[in-house]
């Protein structure tokens, strides 16, 4: 049970109607998860939408993106991580635009957050910086999950550091190799030593919670 409310947190996906290559939706109807990214007790933790190929989990490509209001049009610029760059605003959240997403190719993709890191680590993440990300990732989630969920909820224990490209292994300022596994490196905060340095070869798309499966 614990297990998939966690990951329900972690990446949920929202019932949209779905077409081939364009989703529509309404700006209110992802407005309750992404007021959290104005709480206090997470200031370098966010909410991030991304679209989401349903049967493999792959982030899709966005090709376009924009919103419209009657005469009133924005076209975002999508980043390289493919993060859907949503304004946050209660003023917008009444006049409830139109957001339209178009993704390459012809397969249908969802509409999902995640729980993320607001920082792009170019070169490195620290053990100290590890420190600061661990907690606030746990206030977040709990801040989704409602009133109770801390007393269910595990305790978020490192990070997952996601690559566009990456090697098969990290090295560390302590001469340590940490494996990466399809794309993406784990890094527990138990297991680096005080003001130990995680080194990067390229620089990650995003930083996710990790919490350990039972």
């Amino acid at each position: 049970m614990i297990k998939g409310l966690t990951a329900a947190v972690i990446a949920a996906v929202i019932s949209l109607p779905v077409s081939a290559v364009q989703i529509e939706f309404s700006y209110s109807k992802l407005y309750s998860q992404l007021k959290h990214n104005l709480g206090e007790n997470h200031p370098d933790v966010k909410i991030g939408y991304f679209m989401v190929a349903p049967e493999t989990g792959k982030v899709c490509t966005i090709t376009k993106a924009w919103m419209v209001k009657k005469k009133n049009y924005e076209e975002f610029v999508i980043p390289d991580s493919q993060e859907l760059p949503l304004p946050i605003d209660s003023r917008l959240r009444q006049v409830n635009p139109d957001v339209f997403i178009q993704t390459e190719g012809e397969t249908p993709c969802d509409v999902s957050f995640q729980v993320l890191a607001k920082e792009i680590y170019e070169k490195e993440l620290s053990e100290q910086e590890l420190g600061h990300l661990v907690p606030q990732m746990t206030a977040m989630m709990q801040d989704l999950g409602g009133m109770f969920s801390s007393w269910f909820m595990p305790d978020v224990e490192g990070v997952s550091v996601h690559f566009d490209q990456a090697p098969s292994s990290l090295s560390t300022s302590e001469g340590r190799v940490i494996e990466v596994v399809g794309n993406v490196a784990v890094l527990k905060l138990a297991d680096l030593k005080e003001g130990e340095r995680v080194l990067f070869e390229r620089t990650p798309v995003k930083v996710t919670p990790w919490i350990p499966q039972s």
